[in-house]
């Protein structure tokens, strides 16, 4: 158990992004999400993200939010962090989500760089900075330039690194080279956490410590082999696990997350709703890609 100072080194392994389970009437099913949080605890996982983007947080209201971070809570029972993602486009609705996710007993906050506005990168280390004084809780810096159209520049997340505003990053940035860069500047200092499953072996190796990962809930415990593996040093055996995932990356993100994500998971026993608009079920293209991914992983045996 982390308490209330959870620290850079808690931050490590496999911390799955997990699915919001949710009724036919679009609210929040408890019970699903407590067997799918056991699930990922029974497979060895070192942390859970609800809420964020493959919780879909922007769907859910600010009650149903909260009621999922509490009940991911209860049902980690302190063995292990839960680090919610606040995905709010104004800094006043963050900071409440935060203080409420907090409250029912979050050990960190993921917090995604702002979006819709165009800010600058001054702009952003001050919305952390003040985010910081504003919830007393450690934070991870989440960057998804895909998302949010911000690019974070290695200066300034280097500089919240040292001044101890952020535990950690959570980096989606799909350039290696720049990863590369910054670990060099700040691995030292926070804990790197790879966001991109398809790019997980390479962010290992250029010093990542884990990853917050959307196809982990899926294969909790595959994951948990691979990281091992990697963080051993073991990097042809590891990448050679890593490959082995190429079709169930193809089916999950084929369409936009956790659409394909869902529906993978009811095929395989563990049915957790659909997903809340404006997504849709997958449709006939992605539902195809999931038969060969599914196919993959009964003949790999990777679940």
């Amino acid at each position: 158990m982390t308490g209330p100072h959870m620290l850079t080194d808690d931050l490590h392994g496999i911390f799955p992004a997990l699915p919001t389970p949710l009724t036919p009437a679009g609210r929040p099913d408890l019970a699903a999400l407590t067997d799918l949080v056991e699930r990922n605890i029974a497979a060895g996982v070192t942390g859970l993200v609800p809420m964020g983007g493959t919780g879909e947080f922007t769907a859910l209201s600010d009650e149903d939010r909260i009621a999922v971070v509490r009940r991911t809570v209860e049902a980690a029972r302190g063995a292990l962090p839960v680090v919610p993602g606040v995905l709010s486009t104004g800094f006043a609705d963050a900071v409440t989500m935060g203080q409420a996710f907090r409250a029912a007993g979050a050990d960190a906050i993921m917090l995604v760089t702002p979006f819709y506005v165009v800010p600058t990168q001054e702009g952003v280390a001050e919305y952390f900075r003040a985010y910081r004084k504003a919830v007393d809780a450690p934070l991870v810096y989440y960057d998804i330039p895909g998302r949010t159209g911000f690019y974070t520049q290695i200066d300034m997340i280097a500089g919240l690194a040292d001044d101890g505003v952020i535990i950690g990053a959570k980096i989606c940035n799909t350039d290696a080279h720049y990863f590369n860069r910054l670990a060099e500047r700040v691995a030292d200092k926070i804990s790197l956490m790879s966001g991109d499953d398809m790019l997980y072996a390479i962010h290992l190796m250029h010093g990542a410590r884990g990853g917050v990962l959307a196809s982990a809930p899926l294969l909790p415990g595959y994951w948990v082999r691979l990281h091992g593996t990697l963080a051993r040093g073991e990097f042809a055996e590891g990448i050679a696990l890593h490959r082995k995932l190429l079709p169930v990356f193809a089916a999950l993100f084929n369409e936009t997350n956790p659409g394909p994500l869902k529906a993978m998971l009811a095929a395989m026993g563990q049915p957790v709703g659909d997903v809340a608009l404006p997504l849709r079920a997958p449709g006939a293209a992605t539902r195809a890609l999931m038969d060969t991914a599914l196919k993959a992983i009964r003949e790999e045996q990777l679940a």
